[in-house]
């Protein structure tokens, strides 16, 4: 397996975030005049769950595609057309996945973007009836799985993450490293990666999985202190992660410690209180964190009246790249689109060039590892490391 995307740039210290994400905002056009004339209409499909408990995440992917696509028809639109969208709520289970891609595909949609929740985006992908699906926020480790000719997921996959940890473990230059988590599959998935890793690297490692009801956090504590951990990594859900570096920390416990995405909520912060001061995160990137999409946060503020989430970042990147593999097709027919998504040219977002491998997971992921400041997250890359 290959090592990408958010190591590579750690490692410039965020400088390739830094330029790519000018190059992607300055692809929207900011130039006063007329719009150019359109002829015709282009149609994409939206797909986000719009009810339930993701109705608000599910909003902030719809406006994100609708800037991006205001801005494509105010750049001359896709081979001369005009961008229309319909969107769709598709839910977070499968069965509404499935009806509203089943729906989209009788509106003559070039390609869809969307998909918050992996099931759902699963069996989305699989009636989509010939038409490319960049998912956009969905994790890919399970759409990779079911091996979707189809479906171009847009985030990283699990060992991308583990390889974004290990690599910034590497900076610090642990001599024993915890790794722990809360019995979860997703949780020892992770720390069966990292835990690989670190013995390949030659480092001392004892790793150690608690129950998913109320982990032992005195148990956990006990390992670290007992094995002399220098550097703890948490793989499992937000709020027991807090309280358990608040315990660690409460135990005398001075290392550095370290979460995975799993912890990239407001319940870690809460949690964890003074203690999460200095923790890190391995987390996807989002606009809060970069630096390269403060501009085009801006301009979203200025249209929504609110600042926008992941989500909305990176559909609006997942539309532009549809828009591009249209243009470079020269055709809007979905089966020249798809064969023309993997071979992207110079195409970049807010978090670098996007290009796809041959399974269709990107060949340059979008972790990012952030660290706590006076409550807050802030981009680690940008830190000194000495």
């Amino acid at each position: 397996m290959r090592r990408r995307g958010a190591v590579r740039a750690i490692a410039l210290g965020g400088t390739a975030l830094v330029v790519s994400g000018l190059l992607a905002a300055c692809s929207a056009s900011d130039e006063g005049g007329d719009a150019p004339k359109l002829r015709g209409e282009i149609t994409f499909g939206v797909l986000a769950p719009l009810s339930g408990d993701m109705a608000e995440r599910g909003q902030d992917l719809v406006d994100g595609a609708q800037m991006a696509a205001a801005e494509i028809n105010d750049q001359g639109g896709v081979l001369g057309r005009q961008v229309r969208l319909a969107v769709e709520d598709g839910g977070c289970a499968p069965a509404t996945g499935e009806q509203g891609a089943t729906r989209l595909a009788t509106k003559s949609v070039v390609g869809v973007i969307g998909g918050l929740c992996e099931d759902a985006a699963v069996a989305a992908a699989k009636a989509a009836n010939g038409t490319p699906f960049l998912v956009s926020s969905a994790r890919a480790d399970l759409l990779l799985e079911a091996g979707l000719p189809l479906a171009f997921p847009m985030d990283g996959t699990v060992y991308q993450e583990a390889m974004a940890a290990v690599h910034w473990m590497g900076y610090r230059s642990p001599q024993r490293v915890a790794v722990l988590g809360d019995g979860s599959p997703a949780s020892r998935q992770l720390s069966g990666l990292v835990t690989d890793r670190i013995k390949a690297d030659g480092l001392k490692v004892s790793m150690r999985s608690a129950g998913t009801t109320g982990p032992d956090l005195a148990g956990l504590t006990s390992t670290v202190t007992g094995f002399e951990a220098d550097f703890v990594y948490w793989t499992g859900q937000a709020e027991p992660g807090g309280r358990l570096l608040s315990t660690l920390r409460e135990a005398g416990y001075t290392g550095y410690f370290m979460a995975s995405s799993e912890s990239d909520s407001l319940e870690f912060l809460q949690t964890a209180g003074k203690a999460a001061e200095d923790a890190y995160l391995t987390m996807a990137a989002g606009p809060r964190l970069l630096p390269a999409a403060a501009e085009w946060s801006v301009r979203f503020k200025d249209r929504y009246r609110r600042d926008p989430g992941r989500d909305a970042m990176q559909a609006y990147d997942a539309l532009r790249a549809l828009a591009q593999a249209v243009r470079q097709a020269g055709d809007s027919a979905p089966s020249k689109v798809v064969d023309n998504l993997p071979r992207l040219e110079d195409f970049t977002t807010f978090t670098g060039t996007l290009r796809f491998a041959a399974d269709h997971s990107l060949t340059y992921d979008n972790y990012v590892v952030a660290q706590v400041r006076g409550g807050r997250l802030i981009l680690a890359s940008k830190l000194r490391t000495d």
